[in-house]
């Protein structure tokens, strides 16, 4: 699989650990039967925006979830949409990533290559000496501990 079609299949989405759940309990809510709007609302507990934003994120994921008769059903099966739904960052350590990515399988791969990009990243080129020219000229304006602005003498 190259990497231009794993961008498609997973897109880049930063999201809670509330949302990931809420997601997956509407995945889940219309595997077991298709619903209307309202049952939706009701079961997840969310306003009509946050529903469409939800019904967006899973569509931009490629979970598929059609409409019709007033009706939302899920297209794929619970472990195909779950296999496509965005997953929180789990805030792991280096050391933790590193054992997870000795894995011998498609995800352990996938955080190997994630971890290499991270270690490998090339050094930033170096600063100048002398700064970057800009310094603050006596009679500049400073914040006093009230973060009021005031003015030093020289201005």
């Amino acid at each position: 699989m190259t990497n231009s079609a794993s961008r498609r299949r997973r897109p880049s989405v930063h999201i809670t650990l509330q949302r990931a759940a809420r997601l997956h309990r509407l995945v889940r809510f219309l595997a077991e039967a298709p619903r209307n709007r309202a049952a939706i609302l009701s079961e997840l507990r969310i306003g009509l925006r946050t529903f469409y934003r939800e019904l967006e994120l899973l569509k931009r994921c490629g979970v598929k979830v059609r409409f019709r008769s007033k009706v939302y059903t899920l297209s794929a099966t619970v472990e195909q949409a779950e296999g496509r739904l965005p997953f929180p960052d789990p805030q792991l350590s280096f050391a933790e990533m590193a054992e997870l990515a000795q894995c011998p399988c498609a995800a352990g791969r996938r955080l190997a290559e994630l971890l290499a990009a991270v270690i490998n990243q090339p050094e930033p080129s170096k600063k100048r000496p002398g700064g970057s020219g800009k310094s603050r000229k006596p009679g500049s304006r400073a914040k006093n501990q009230e973060g009021k602005a005031k003015i030093e003498p020289g201005q």
